[in-house]
């Protein structure tokens, strides 16, 4: 793998990424969001809990998660999404994404970009659902293209007063 540059040269390009796959996600484009992940990839979203001490707020790895996903079970959830068997997207909901890029720091052929996700989304006249949070990023090269290895969304919310959770942050 290549070593990728300073972190300031990669703000711009994971900054195109993340707007690109804003607009991916609002219009529901699935097969194209997931060419922005390696060939082999984590996505989690582990829950959150109320407790006294920070460090054990967040469900750890082996815990349980809203999302713990990689390639195989994204690309089954995109196609139920895209299909007619989705109930959650009859009617489709309407999605709005902001990410804002805080932090990227660079090893060798791997960056970590940490940012916060605010997603509103809608559906049918009335029900209405907001998810925000913190999504760390593990990025590397893969042929000249910088994909995402690894995704981890820590929602604020303990507890979703969401019917069910069909978004992906």
């Amino acid at each position: 793998m290549a070593t990728l540059p300073d972190p300031e040269q990669l703000w711009p390009a994971v900054e195109r990424i993340y707007r690109r796959e804003c607009l991916l996600l609002q219009e529901a484009r699935y097969p194209e969001w997931l060419s922005f992940f390696a060939p082999e990839f984590r996505y989690r979203m582990p829950v959150v809990r109320s407790t006294d001490a920070r460090a054990d707020m967040v469900a750890r790895a082996g815990e349980l998660a809203y999302y713990d996903e990689d390639r195989t079970t994204m690309e089954l959830r995109a196609k139920k999404l895209a299909s007619s068997m989705a109930w959650t997207e009859v009617p489709p909901c309407r999605l709005r994404y902001f990410v804002q890029l805080l932090d990227i720091s660079a090893a060798g052929s791997t960056a970590v970009a940490v940012s916060n996700v605010l997603v509103f989304r809608t559906r049918h006249e009335s029900q209405e659902n907001t998810f925000y949070g913190e999504r760390t990023d593990r990025l590397v090269d893969v042929e000249g293209q910088l994909k995402i290895a690894e995704r981890t969304v820590v929602l604020d919310k303990v507890r979703l007063a969401a019917e069910n959770l069909n978004v992906f942050l």
